[in-house]
Formats: C-alpha cells, structure tokens, sequence
C-alpha cells in the first residue's frame, strides 16, 4: 500500500494555470512591549527574507496573495491584526487553493491551562490567552478553512537561558524551563495532522531543544535554509520544490551546520587546555527540525527560479616559492584547480620563477583588502618556502628568486586587512620555529582565523602540499569541508609530520570548501592573464548543469564492478584513464571511492565528479569501450559470482530504528541507502546508515541499539 499523500501533482497544475490560489501570512516578531518577554534580533528579518524567497519560487504561480506582519512593515503584528488576517485568508480559500502559515517569535506556555500560545508584539506575559494566539485557536482557525493543502512553519523552541554563554549564537527561548511549550505544539499539531492528510507542520526543533539564530547567518539557522531551499537548493530534478523535499533539505543543513560550528569550538577548546587556558566555551546543542504530516506526499511550493544564487566572496593567494621539479609543479597547479573548483576562490598564483617582493606584497594587501567587512568574506594565504629567523626575534620566509618576506611585515598586513574570515597555510620544509610564526600571525581569539603550518622533511619536502591536495580532492564538493574538519584529516593523513595549527573565532564556520559545487576541479582556462607577473584566474561558477552527468545506466553491471576489483586488468585501466585525466591523485580517488561506495555504477559517477565536463565525455566513451570489450570475451559471464538480496524483514527494522531515533526522515534515509547498497552485508548496510546521520552522537547510538535489538531478536 502506497502512503497517504498531502497532496498530488494535481495541486501543481492548478497553481500553475491559475485555477489555485496561493495564500501566505508571515509573521515575525522582534521586540515585545512587554518587557518579561526578551527581545529577539532575526524575526522581522527572516520574515522580509521568506517573502522575498518566496516570490521568487512562486512566479510560475499566476493567482497568490502574501500577507506579512512584522517589526518594519506598515502594519505591525498585534494579535488582533494577525488574528484578522487569517480569518480573512480562511474565508476566503477555495478546497483546491493552498495556504501557507509562517510565524517566527516567542512561544511560551500558559501555567494554568498548559496552552501553547504564541506571542504577538502586544502579548502580556501574565495575560497570555486573551493577548496572544493560542495553537489550539490558530488550528481550529485552519481547520475551518476550505483549503485541502496547508502547510505551518514554526520558528520558536524554548529550553531556558536566552544567550549560551561564551558563543555568539543566541536561543529563541522563554527564560523559564518550566514555559517549555514545544510539547503541547506537537501534540495539537499531532491532532490536527491526523484530521486532514493535506496538512503539514514544520518546527524549527523538536522537544527540549532550542531554535539558535546566528549573526554571521544574519537569520534564524531554521529560517536561513528554508530560504536557501526555497532559492532552489531543495528543489528537484525537475525544478519544484515540495514540502517533503524542502524539510529534509533544512534538517539536513541545520544539523551540519551546528555540527561544524561545534566540530571547531572543540578544536579552539583543545587549544585553550594545550595553553593553560580553562575557559572552555560549551558546544551549542542540537536543533533537530521536525515535521508533523500523516502520510508523505507533495505539497507544492514553488519551482526553482533561474536567478544567480549570490555567494559570499572568497580571494587566494598562492606563492609557491620553492616549485623546481615538475611533480611539485603539477601538485601546486592541480591544488590551485581544487581552490578555484571547490573551494570558489579567485586566485591568484605566482610561480617559483615569477617573483619579486613589491609584487607579492602588493598581491597580498589586495586580497586582504578586497573584501566587503560587512559580507561573510574568506581569504586564503599558501605561502610555500624555507624559514631563516635570527636571535633578535626576527624571520623570514625565503621565496623563489632570493625574495624576502619578513614576518613583521606579513604581521602588519595581516592587522590591517579588513577579511571576515581568514586561512593562512604556511608550507616550510624543514622549518623549526613554526610555532613562534603561529604566535607572531595570529590576530587574537576574537578574530575567525586559522593558521595550519607544517615541515616536510628535506627528504619529502613535497609531503606536506601533497597531503592538503589529497585531503581536498577527495572530498564531497556538494557538502563541503570545515577547516576543523580539515585539519584532523590532514593529522590522520600525515602521521610523522607535525601539523602546527591556530585557530580562533566562534563566529561562524570557516570553510575551506564551502560546498554547494558539482566538480572538484576548475576548468584549466586556455589563457592565464598576466598581472604583476602572477596569473589571475577567476573562480569557476557554482552551478549545476546537466550535461555535467554521465549515463551509466546501460552498461553491464558486473562488468563495471570488474572495474573496481584492485588487480584486474580492468581496474589497471580504469586507473591508467582517471591518471591521464587528473593526474597522481587518480589512484587515491578509486580507493576512497572503493571505500565509501559499493554500488558500481554509483562508484563511477562518483569519479566523474572530479572532471571538467570535456573530460567526462572522454571518461565515459573510454569506460564504455572497456566494458563493451570484456563483455565480448566468454570469459567475463563469470567476473561476478551471484549477490545476495537484503531481507525485507532485515530492511523493515532498520526503518523503525531508525524513525525512532530522528523520525520521519529516517524513512528517507532507509530508502535512499536501500537504493545504492542492495546487495551488501546486514552490517554493512547498517554501517552506511549509520554514515548518513548527519549527528554522529545519534550514528552512534543508532548503531549501538541496533546491535543490542538484534541480539535480542
């Protein structure tokens, strides 16, 4: 039996035409007149944001009205003025129009009843039911609407303190646990989502949580990707975007985002204790969004709008100074394809043999310049050289040409430099005295900055470039990779080399790839422009186009896994082909990718990931040429013995572990991994669900308790 829908494509037909109307209220509230409800700084904005998202996903939609109520617009959100305009709205749906309900503010609990009520900016704390919205009003509300698809967003969690202490992000939170109303919203929510199959409820978190709103975000974290889903980052293969698509778009982001905001404050911690300093700031808890439907469908919001998605500005500079064999050559170049694919940089290079010091300290002063203070901006300094430092304190970095860089000087450029954010890597072979450049460079623990420094060996004084190109080409462009991810990779990837690091900031996640990109590697422009004796190339545009997938679909499956079993004939080709494409790393991509995929065909499209579009095309004619020729030859009928199929029974448990620990999405998830991996172990299965829970406590704890229940059963 299929499962109970909200809706159907029927509903995207009739907004399209016309035929359905789109009906949206957004409510925002930052400041309260009454003084026992503490202000907030991202509702009025998020509400401005949502509408602004909204109008652009719904222009295919000829018939809408969006009503809008908060701190900066004309008509300010009192509880008479909210109650007034959802009354008009309800009265005026027809059963095949759409409403969509956003509120971002306070919710609290009332004490005598135990109602949830949301407060509007004339709300009275110790008058809450006649001043505020109560839920159960605002359901009852909607249910009186003739409007079969409704779809509510929540933005207001309560668990206790206002602000966490020490960190930036600030909770959307009553200051009493015992005002803790997120219970009772499910459970009317609950009530109404059982009465009606196109209903729809979106809580920015579940029970216990708080709803975190971040400065660098400039919005609510719930709130900020429901915008960038709505933008199109949630959209799917066809354009639209539906509610089902767009919540586990937002679960999924909120999650990692908080996941890697706390992944560096233990990095930045671990640097406190290694300093004598015990003033440990606490990680911030974990914000699960949640939804509340019966049964999963579509319910339409919108299609993906063909607008440039506007990235913060990232500038790089390279300045290899030691680059004289063709093997360091080549890492350089193919690393500085990495930061302008991935990482979204524009760089600019200067080689070993293009080098004076007014050049390269006037390269550096603009890219420490260029930015907007007021933007989330990231600079990139790779300075690659030998260390000579005297007693009396002072360094250099000797770079190609017997230029001189002192440390004083990059010190000086580096305070006046105007970057929100900031990563230094310092590649000095042999060099001793890392930790005082780490000193002398840093900018204080307020600034968001990370410094990696490092000394190959005079033996292999290329190891240390080898291992960040290495650690960046193989990560996932799409998710991204923090620095604080970053550089326990590039620990665990270098074990006899010291990796000396700094880092600092809680403002924000510090991205060495900021995610959201199809390819790793940018396109080699045919010409490199000339200026100030270095190449300025600009960063390759973060879209996806769809000539950039190969099909695979027709080709014998077992003969594609022949591919991917280390000592055939086959896989030697396949890393002779990815070698002349790519370069050295081809082989460290096959075996990450043998380790992280089981699915053959899912393992070559994994690969085309790193090629440019004209290399696909030559990727995928030569492949297919390998596999048609072995399926000529007798031989290849028996590359493969028989697999075994997952048990149903097996693949239903693994669905309701799963939903208990995260919900719904967990039925997603199942699927999904179900899709690719059919054909692996029991454990192995279990393993990769595992590595798609975003929160690795709750991978964890998935793990543990499914073990423990099979052992039961």
């Amino acid at each position: 039996m299929s499962p109970l829908g909200v809706g159907n494509s029927h509903s995207t037909n009739t907004l399209q035409t016309g035929e359905a109307k789109l009906w949206v209220l957004l409510v925002g509230i930052n400041q309260y007149e009454d003084g026992g409800l503490p202000s907030l700084r991202y509702p009025a904005v998020d509400c401005q944001g949502l509408g602004e998202a909204l109008f652009k996903a719904t222009q295919g939609f000829p018939q809408k009205e969006v009503i809008v109520h908060h701190d900066f617009a004309l008509v300010k959100p009192t509880a008479t003025t909210v109650r007034q305009s959802l009354q008009y709205i309800v009265s005026q749906t027809r059963s095949q129009d759409t409403i969509l309900l956003y509120f971002s503010g306070h919710g609290i609990l009332e004490p005598d009843t135990q109602q949830a009520v949301l407060c509007m900016t004339d709300t009275e704390k110790n008058n809450l039911l006649n001043t505020g919205i109560p839920m159960q009003e605002l359901l009852q509300m909607l249910g009186n609407s003739s409007a079969h698809q409704q779809l509510v967003c929540l933005d207001t969690c309560h668990s206790g303190d206002m602000v966490l202490r020490g960190n930036n992000g600030t909770s959307r939170d009553a200051e009493n646990p015992s005002f803790n109303s997120t219970s009772q919203m499910l459970q009317v929510l609950r009530q109404r989502a059982s009465q009606s199959k196109g209903f729809c409820a979106l809580l920015s978190c579940d029970q216990g949580q708080k709803s975190w709103e971040f400065p660098e975000l400039g919005h609510g974290v719930f709130t900020y990707f429901l915008m960038r889903g709505l933008l199109g980052e949630a959209a799917d293969s066809q354009g639209i975007i539906e509610a089902d698509g767009l919540y586990k778009f937002v679960y999924r982001q909120t999650l990692q985002y908080i996941d890697k905001l706390n992944q560096q404050l233990r990095l930045i911690n671990q640097q406190k204790r290694n300093r004598g300093d015990y003033k440990i700031q606490p990680e911030y808890p974990l914000q699960t969004p949640k939804r509340i439907v019966e049964g999963v469908g579509e319910l339409i919001l919108g299609f993906k709008a063909n607008v440039e998605v506007k990235s913060q500005p990232r500038h790089g500079l390279i300045v290899d100074g030691l680059g004289s064999s063709q093997s360091t050559n080549q890492t350089i170049n193919d690393l500085s394809r990495v930061l302008r694919g991935a990482g979204g940089f524009e760089l600019e290079c200067f080689p070993h043999n293009q080098q004076n010091l007014s050049a390269i300290r006037s390269a550096i002063q603009t890219c420490l310049r260029t930015s907007n203070q007021k933007e989330n901006s990231t600079t990139l300094l790779y300075l690659r050289g030998e260390i000579e430092e005297i007693e009396d304190g002072e360094a250099w970095l000797i770079l190609g040409n017997g230029v001189r860089l002192s440390r004083s000087s990059l010190r000086q450029e580096l305070r006046r430099g105007n970057t929100a954010q900031l990563i230094i890597i310092l590649d000095c072979p042999g060099a001793t005295t890392l930790e005082n450049w780490l000193e002398d460079l840093n900018m204080g623990v307020e600034q968001p900055q990370c410094i990696i420094a490092s000394a190959s060996t005079p033996e292999q004084p290329d190891a240390f470039s080898q291992a960040i190109l290495t650690t960046l080409a193989i990560s996932n462009p799409q998710q991204g990779l923090p620095v604080a991810a970053w550089i326990n990779q590039l620990r665990s990837h270098l074990k006899d080399v010291d990796i000396h690091v700094w880092l600092s900031g809680t403002r924000g996640v510090i991205d060495i790839l900021p995610g959201n990109v199809t390819s790793i590697f940018a396109h080699e422009p045919k010409e490199i422009v000339a200026t100030t004796n270095s190449a300025k190339i600009q960063p390759q545009p973060n879209l996806e186009t769809s000539t950039n997938f190969p099909n695979f679909s027709e080709l014998d499956e077992k003969a594609i896994k022949s591919l991917f079993t280390p000592g055939s004939k086959e896989y030697s080709q396949l890393e002779h082909l990815l070698t002349s494409l790519m370069g050295p790393i081809a082989p460290t991509l096959i075996r990450r990718t043998l380790s992280k995929i089981t699915n053959p065909r899912k393992q070559l499209e994994e690969l085309t990931i790193h090629l440019i579009p004209e290399q696909k095309i030559e990727f995928t004619a030569k492949v297919t040429q390998i596999i048609e020729t072995l399926v000529l030859q007798p031989q290849s009928k028996s590359v493969l013995s028989v697999e075994t199929q997952l048990e149903p029974t097996f693949i239903q448990k693994c669905d309701r572990e799963l939903i208990n620990l995260i919900g719904p999405i967990g039925n997603f998830i199942v699927k999904e991994v179900y899709k690719t991996y059919s054909h692996v172990s029991p454990s192995e299965f279990v393993q990769k669900l595992a590595e798609e829970i975003p929160n690795k406590q709750i991978a964890e704890q998935f793990l543990q308790q499914f073990v423990t229940n099979l052992q039961k059963n």
